[in-house]
């Protein structure tokens, strides 16, 4: 569903929607401060090519949205929905970039307040538009677009069936759908050390979609909507050295928040350190499919 800045909620999507507990993730101070001042308002990893330096993470950030548009393969002028669109970083890149028309649509009012005036700033309002929406369930008609993507927003869906389900309906035939993100091996290859350090960070980062998919199973999810899957891509040695770089840069001003006892206001550092541990059992993926005839 789609509407104004701070409408529906919980109630219009049957309770499935934890729209508070998103806002707590995305709208608390720290968290905030730390995807505008280290991120430069991305909130999403970053794209290291062999032999380049893991230190360079804002170079990293647009390599792989640069990524994303390769993958998408779009001609310039085609419509493209941003499933989960933040303050509208990949939105504008893609536009910019690659000469698309990009919709944006985020659960938070206060992320598509944000989008609209950067986007104004940034003299993009022609190319990138953006609604509050929760992407399960949009009143866009079918085949809207040419392409859609998420860039690492899948794991918050609380049901990634019906969120591909949708994706499909939107995108016209032919359409292009282009996913990237993290994915944890199966539970049963995780040791239990590690395991009990996923479930706690689901919880508090409201997580669902990372529960229902794994490496092994997000590919059927993504057939099983109707798509045809194009590439399935374990991109994680390219995604690794900006894991590795934030995890060098934070983990002492984490380790004085948590002697602190106020790791709760800083989600985003929870993220770069505490899932360091979690490097090898988690995978980062690119998937690219198409919506046939």
């Amino acid at each position: 569903m789609i509407g104004e800045i701070g409408g529906a909620a919980g109630g219009e999507f049957g309770g499935e929607l934890d729209l508070g507990g998103l806002r707590r993730v995305y709208g608390t101070v720290g968290h905030r401060l730390f995807y505008t001042l280290v991120c430069r308002r991305a909130r999403h990893w970053g794209w290291t090519e062999p032999g380049q330096s893991k230190w360079r993470c804002w170079r990293a950030q647009r390599q792989l949205e640069g990524v994303l548009g390769r993958k998408l393969a779009l001609p310039p002028n085609a419509r493209v929905l941003d499933a989960g669109s933040g303050s509208g970083v990949v939105a504008r890149q893609i536009a910019a970039r690659f000469g698309l028309r990009v919709t944006g649509v985020d659960l938070m009012d206060f992320h598509v307040r944000e989008a609209r005036r950067l986007s104004a700033r940034a003299a993009l309002e022609d190319r990138t538009t953006f609604a509050w929406g929760d992407f399960h369930d949009l009143e866009y008609p079918d085949a809207s677009f040419d392409g859609v993507y998420s860039m690492e927003t899948l794991c918050h869906a609380y049901d990634p069936a019906r969120a591909l389900a949708e994706f499909h309906r939107l995108l016209r035939p032919g359409g292009r759908l282009v996913l990237l993100g993290p994915a944890a091996v199966p539970r049963a290859e995780m040791p239990d050390p590690q395991q009990a350090l996923l479930e706690p960070y689901l919880d508090a980062m409201v997580l669902p979609g990372a529960r229902r998919y794994t490496t092994r199973t997000i590919g059927g999810l993504i057939t099983g909507a109707g798509f045809r899957l194009e590439e399935e891509l374990d991109a994680t040695p390219y995604y690794l050295p900006t894991t590795e770089a934030l995890y060098a840069y934070f983990r002492l001003p984490y380790a004085a928040l948590r002697r602190l006892g106020v790791t709760e206001h800083w989600l985003g550092l929870r993220s770069t350190v505490e899932m360091y541990e979690l490097r090898h059992h988690v995978a980062w993926m690119v998937h690219t499919a198409v919506k046939d005839g």
